[in-house]
């Protein structure tokens, strides 16, 4: 899957436990014996480890979207990193994040009534009467 962040495009893929643990000791030159993931920045690759359980793998993608978003947004080479810059970080990213994640698992955007723009939401009869729009399909209950 692809998405852009900072007007540049990254891809996510999943590989296998032993092909993740070749790509870290190969680019770390350390031994690891497991790899949840892995973001390659220079080439914004990030891999998942797809053997893991679907809660695991959304864990893993925020952890490694994380990364993504500090290195976009320079926060890489800032030393001494506090408390104050962590909340700053979590609350600046926690959006984009949430949406790469969504893409991922394939879960649609849910899209809000605006009344201004006479626009509906994408929660087909929701059960609730849309005040919002005129939009027959949208607006009223099955």
């Amino acid at each position: 899957m692809e998405f852009k962040i900072n007007n540049h495009k990254w891809r996510i893929e999943e590989k296998s436990k032993q092909e993740l643990i070749n790509m870290y000791n190969e680019q770390y030159e350390e031994a690891a014996y497991f790899v949840f993931g892995l973001t390659l920045r220079p080439k914004h690759l990030i891999y998942i480890n797809k053997e893991m359980c679907k809660d695991q793998k959304i864990k893993t993608l925020k952890h490694e979207l994380t990364h993504c978003y500090i290195w976009e947004y320079g926060l890489y080479n800032v030393p001494n990193f506090n408390e104050e810059m962590v909340c700053d970080l979590v609350s600046s990213s926690n959006d984009f994040i949430n949406e790469v994640v969504n893409q991922y698992l394939g879960i649609e955007p849910l899209y809000l009534c605006d009344k201004d723009k006479n626009t509906e939401c994408n929660k087909k009869y929701c059960g609730k009467k849309c005040n919002y729009t005129t939009n027959i399909e949208f607006a009223k209950t099955k």
